[in-house]
């Protein structure tokens, strides 16, 4: 996708890290990029190819627009698999519909990448269920809970790799400069949520918890930080102004710079409705040596597994007084001390994708 979600920035890592490895890689993406100047710096090619999200809020026009165009973009990326002369074709979405036939009609192999637990329709659930078992060649999960959606894919060709972010964008040195620029005293407990602001990942739950925190600790601040979801705008609009209404919220919208934001908060919050696949910003925040507190589901329940536990606390999903509690607990007169103590933390380890596409690149020609 040409955007700056947190898919876009995981691909762009693994692209940066393949480079450095001695792959050349090319992207496609649905038109121009905001990470254009990232993407050169990484190594990559970018080929704009029009391509649309699946999405079950675009309604039969959305679908009928979809299948009028779908086979024309297919065609256009099986010609450029074909005159690059990939060895593999990897699709970043499992809402991506467009890279398995092109690979198949290319006669490549397929990396198919999983970053969605899929709730929305039981129905994309089946027909990506089938389309793993049937065209991937390997599948790449960024989660157990990712996985686990997908039974029927051997477990010899699926990997469960966690994305890792730049420790050069996220750092405890990071501190120091976000707070100033806001004009935020040194002393007062930052709480921080960051990310795109989607109708499932919980703000209004943030904000229905935080007068209970503001009673509690007269010194907070919460920061909101990440861009509308196209589509949702006055739903944005509408909870901006809740949390203005309130006070001691500052909602900045999207930030240029995360990795400042990030080292300055006392507390990271992800209060998601729903679970998340895999939580980059839960990483983002511990590698810059942030407490986080995340809802007990999906990815972020894993990531939190691996690390300190003094740096994570799970919530009840969609409970602002379980939430305002947790944040209470996190509170402490020495803030200002422990956030010069910090250190980075990083799930996992590195993610070996060259072992996987190798492995895809191994398999038997016959089946394509």
């Amino acid at each position: 996708m040409a955007e700056l979600g947190g898919s876009d920035q995981a691909l762009l890592a693994m692209v940066t890290q393949l480079t450095r490895e001695g792959w050349e890689c090319h992207v496609a993406l649905p038109g121009p990029s905001p990470m254009a100047a990232r993407w050169s710096e990484a190594g990559a090619r970018i080929h704009e190819v029009p391509m649309e999200r699946i999405t079950t809020r675009g309604g039969r026009w959305h679908w009928l627009r979809y299948a009028l165009r779908a086979p024309g973009s297919i065609l256009k990326l099986r010609r450029l698999a074909r005159t690059l002369d990939v060895g593999v074709v990897h699709t970043n979405s499992l809402h991506c519909w467009y890279g398995a036939p092109a690979a198949r009609l290319a006669r490549r192999p397929h990396v198919w990448h999983a970053r969605e637990i899929v709730v929305q329709s039981d129905l994309a659930l089946r027909v990506e269920r089938w389309m793993l078992d049937s065209w991937a060649d390997e599948v790449i999960a960024v989660s157990q809970a990712v996985a686990d959606q997908f039974p029927g894919v051997d477990p010899a060709h699926r990997s469960v790799l966690y994305d890792q972010v730049d420790p050069g964008r996220f750092s405890p040195a990071m501190a120091g400069r976000f707070r100033p620029a806001h004009d935020i005293d040194d002393r007062t407990y930052l709480v921080g949520s960051v990310g795109r602001i989607d109708t499932w990942k919980g703000i209004e739950v943030l904000l229905d918890a935080w007068p209970e925190v503001a009673a509690a600790v007269p010194d907070a601040m919460a920061v909101i930080a990440g861009p509308a979801v196209a589509g949702k705008e006055a739903w944005y609009d509408e909870l901006r102004q809740r949390a203005e209404a309130l006070g001691s919220v500052c909602w900045i919208g999207p930030s240029d710079d995360v990795g400042a934001l990030m080292a300055d908060l006392d507390v990271f919050v992800l209060p998601s409705r729903e679970p998340e696949p895999y939580g980059m910003v839960v990483v983002e925040a511990l590698a810059s040596g942030v407490p986080v507190i995340a809802t007990d589901a999906g990815g972020p329940k894993e990531i939190l597994g691996q690390v300190d536990r003094v740096l994570g606390t799970l919530v009840t999903p969609g409970d602002p007084s379980a939430l305002a509690r947790a944040i209470i607990a996190r509170h402490a007169p020495s803030a200002r001390e422990l956030r010069r103590q910090r250190t980075a933390q990083q799930p996992g380890g590195r993610p070996d994708y060259g072992a996987v596409f190798d492995r895809a690149m191994g398999h038997d020609d016959a089946s394509r």
